[in-house]
């Protein structure tokens, strides 16, 4: 993690240019892995193994103090003048392995030669971030997508996927065993082997070239445009990404210091592809470049001028589940009146938090609300105008409250990402003006989803517009939940960014005529369209146009979807090229339960927390802390812990009778009065999967332990070639990565941790956990998504359910937001 590295080989990145730069780094790796074996090289001495793989390129190792200079503030450095990995002496062997592995990693796939070090390292990282938390944020970042890559290169070096699942499932071997005799950590091994066993195998990457079709005359005009602010609108599959990266080729093309250029969309997904994409071409400009999320930049700017902004070096990120916690205990002190709830205010406090988090989008802060809420105090004029200047002024307490809370915690939420930046750029003008210097070129990709604060962010980095280049398409908006909205297209050139062009594409690449035409007659009637949003096709017409099929009874719905599905099937369409699109995630559980009944294989997670294989280790995690122990009942239906339903009840009886601390009788079930001999034995292997754990265990070490080393179920879900099986390691893993990020905090971590669950069921806040990782894309199976999930994909059949208002979920309204004038 140096100031310089050579890049790779000739065409070594290229060669798989259609793969994820992660799951690029893994295969590489992997391949490593083999050549070693082969040409004799020991595994299981993995600093040994490392050194060979580093001799073999012709580079030494060699080990340096801690904190070192030469290591650049790191732990480990390639000396590209040298041929020189130098690495900091202390940890395991395994730990000073992993070391040399992530620096050959930089060696083989390449590095930009800016690059700063990187203080941190995690072996046991999982293949995909967590949806939660700060992992929301920071891990895709360019910088951080490398650091990504390069953990899970090591590691795969170390102990690729396909030996570790070998000696677990063909070869018995627990993961405390290969732990052992790797010498390294067990959460290292257990990951590789979760993320083995429970994510589907990925195929081996592509090596076709990535082929791009020249630019057409708007496209090509869009991209050379210089000066004043633009605004390029641009319809579904026009080719906006194509564009937004000739732009940027073409300021690269014309000198422009990479450094200078600053690409802000709003997806982790979007930032990706985007560095993807231009990395194929100018690794070194995309790796030097800023692209990412606004939050992640905001983000950025936090950790650069926290001690401004009052904050620790890298404040933590609290969920809103986690700020309804914070708030519970202070509820009861703010003396409420309209929001007054001292038995259950969950609800009630999230509500107001929902309203809090609106007014930090319109960077409206704690003492602005209260001076709002004031001033519709003074305005009110009649009981319904003074009732709701009230409710305002009890939300301005909360949110006065939660601040300091916050700030007392260390935290931020996200809602802080932008507003923060904002204000501290509005206040500070040398701040202001040093990142107005910082970059040249501002690029924003899906403009029709910004909200206020994100232009505010961008008038304080270009006040006068200049270079500032945004692409949008008002009909496209989905982030209306923070506060976005297609008005600010509409502001653009007048309000925002004043005097700036526009210019618009026509030409759809992606669908057939019949699929554009349609489009197009629909959108020049929205209320965000006009006369000029209908499309043309560059696809031939291949004879088949949209069709709505119509049913009589609503339980039919689902018998017409399969019937279409196996249609397309017959017709050439595999599972995968198929998706079922619909207004909610409720709606699609029903479709996907039914279409499986009826034999069609679905890929859809739905509600995390209400699947049933979460509930049976959430179950389990419950036996540690609860008295009763009423998660056997789900636990006795397991395949390794079976036993009657009279055996539950004979163990309940005892605990009522006894008083035993929870999972205390584990250690006693002989004593049980009338528990069957199999009750008995089923007591003594629960005794034996949990022993040593108690109410202050680590969730996900007990989890861990009990999958991978005390029983087979891992084994077993990865062994099997049902999707249904599939499905359910899937939702495993996702949940066991959810559990590993839990934040710190007072109480038990496994009660802390069920609570934390409840919390988050209670508010709908686990939707981000119902997203797929990357690895199940490639499975034949029909997706099920949201219409706003299915944005920018592209499937042979699209099926759309139930096309009526009422199928719209509606969200309870939040407590008003006073809003400023102007």
């Amino acid at each position: 993690m140096p100031a310089s590295r050579p890049r790779s080989a000739p065409g070594c990145w290229r060669r798989r240019t259609d793969m994820d730069s992660v799951e690029l780094a893994r295969q590489v790796a992997a391949e490593l892995h083999a050549r070693l074996v082969a040409s004799g090289a020991d595994p299981w001495s993995p600093y040994d193994f490392a050194v060979a793989e580093a001799k073999r390129r012709g580079i030494d190792v060699e080990r340096t103090a801690a904190g070192a200079a030469v290591l650049n503030g790191g732990r480990a450095t390639f000396v590209a003048a040298d041929d020189l990995i130098l690495h900091e002496n202390m940890g395991s062997p395994f730990e000073q392995a992993f070391l040399v592995a992530h620096e050959i990693g930089h060696v083989e796939l390449g590095d930009d030669p800016g690059g700063e070090a990187a203080p941190m390292i995690d072996p046991a990282r999982p293949a995909e971030p967590s949806p939660v938390g700060m992992d929301r944020v920071v891990d895709y970042g360019r910088r951080q997508r490398r650091e990504v890559q390069m953990d899970l290169f090591a590691r795969e070096l170390l102990l690729p996927r396909t030996v570790a699942r070998a000696l677990h499932v063909d070869q018995g071997l627990a993961a405390s065993a290969i732990a052992a005799k790797l010498g390294a950590p067990f959460e290292v091994v257990a990951q590789q082997l979760f993320d083995a066993l429970l994510l589907p195998p990925v195929p081996p990457a592509a090596t076709a070239a990535h082929v791009e079709r020249p630019l057409n005359p708007l496209q090509a005009a869009a991209a050379a445009h210089r000066g004043e602010a633009y605004l390029l609108e641009a319809g579904p599959g026009t080719g906006k990404t194509q564009t937004l990266i000739a732009r940027v080729e073409g300021l690269l093309g014309e000198g422009v210091d990479p450094r200078r250029i600053l690409l802000l969309t709003f997806s982790n997904k979007a930032a990706g592809e985007m560095a993807e994409r231009i990395a194929r071409k100018r690794p070194e400009a995309a790796a030097a470049m800023w692209i990412g999320t606004f939050h992640a930049f905001g983000l950025d700017i936090i950790r650069r001028f926290h001690a401004e902004l009052g904050l620790p070096k890298d404040p933590r990120m609290m969920d809103r589940t986690e700020a309804v916690e914070l708030l519970e205990g202070e509820f009861p002190r703010l003396r409420l009146a309209y929001y007054r709830n001292l038995y259950d205010p969950t609800q009630i406090i999230a509500d107001m938090l929902a309203a809090v988090s609106r007014a930090k989008d319109e960077v409206v802060d704690a003492e602005t609300y209260a001076a709002l809420a004031d001033a519709m105090q003074a305005k009110a004029q009649d009981s319904d105008a003074r009732e709701a200047a009230e409710r305002a002024g009890e939300v301005a307490r909360v949110y006065a409250a939660y601040e300091q809370l916050k700030r007392n915690a260390h935290c931020i939420d996200f809602g802080d990402l932008v507003a923060l930046p904002v204000q501290l750029l509005e206040k500070e003008a040398a701040i202001c003006a040093a990142l107005q210097a910082q970059y040249d070129h501002v690029l924003v990709d899906e403009y029709q989803d910004v909200n206020r604060s994100s232009v505010r962010l961008l008038s304080a980095l270009r006040p006068d517009g200049r270079n500032l280049w945004m692409v949008g398409d008002a009909k496209q908006s989905i982030y209306r939940f923070r506060g976005a909205s297609s008005f600010n297209i509409t502001r653009f050139g007048k309000e925002d960014f004043a005097g700036g062009n526009r210019g618009r594409l026509k030409r759809n690449y992606r669908s057939v005529p019949e699929i554009v035409a349609s489009f197009s007659s629909f959108a020049i009637t929205m209320r965000a369209g006009d006369a000029d949003s209908g499309l043309d096709a560059d696809r031939d017409a291949n004879g088949h146009r949209p069709e709505l099929r119509t049913v009589q009874r609503a339980e039919q719905q689902q018998v017409a979807l399969a019937d279409a599905i196996e249609e397309l099937r017959r017709d050439g369409y595999a599972y995968r090229d198929q998706a079922v699109l619909c207004t909610g995630n409720e709606k699609l559980s029903t479709i996907g339960q039914d279409l499986e009944r009826l034999g069609v294989p679905v890929l859809f997670l739905g509600s995390l927390f209400e699947r049933g294989e979460v509930k049976d280790l959430l179950a389990l995690l419950s036996i540690l802390v609860d008295r009763r122990a009423m998660g056997l009942v789900r636990i006795a239906c397991w395949r390794d812990f079976a036993t009657s339903f009279a055996d539950v009840v004979a163990v309940f009886d005892h605990l009522r009778a006894a008083e035993h601390a929870p999972a205390g009788w584990l250690r006693h079930g002989e004593a049980i009065p009338g528990l069957s001999d199999r009750g008995r034995q089923t007591v003594a292997k629960l005794a034996t999967a949990l022993d040593g754990f108690d109410q202050t265990a680590s969730p996900w070490t007990v989890l861990a332990t009990l999958l991978l080393d005390r029983t087979r179920i891992a084994a077993r879900l990865g062994a099997s070639e049902d999707l249904a099986d599939r499905t359910r390691g899937i939702a495993i893993w996702q949940f066991l990565n959810f559990v590993r990020v839990q934040p710190a905090g007072r109480g038990l971590p496994i009660t802390r941790l069920l609570d934390r669950v409840r919390r988050l069921v209670r508010l709908g806040d686990d939707r981000d956990l119902r997203q797929l990782p990357a690895a199940a894309q490639h499975l034949d199976a029909v997706r099920l998504m949201t219409i706003h999930g299915a944005k920018g994909l592209e499937f042979g059949g699209v099926h759309i359910p139930g096309l009526n208002s009422d199928t719209i979920p509606r969200t309870p309204p939040a407590p008003p937001c006073p809003r400023p004038t102007g």
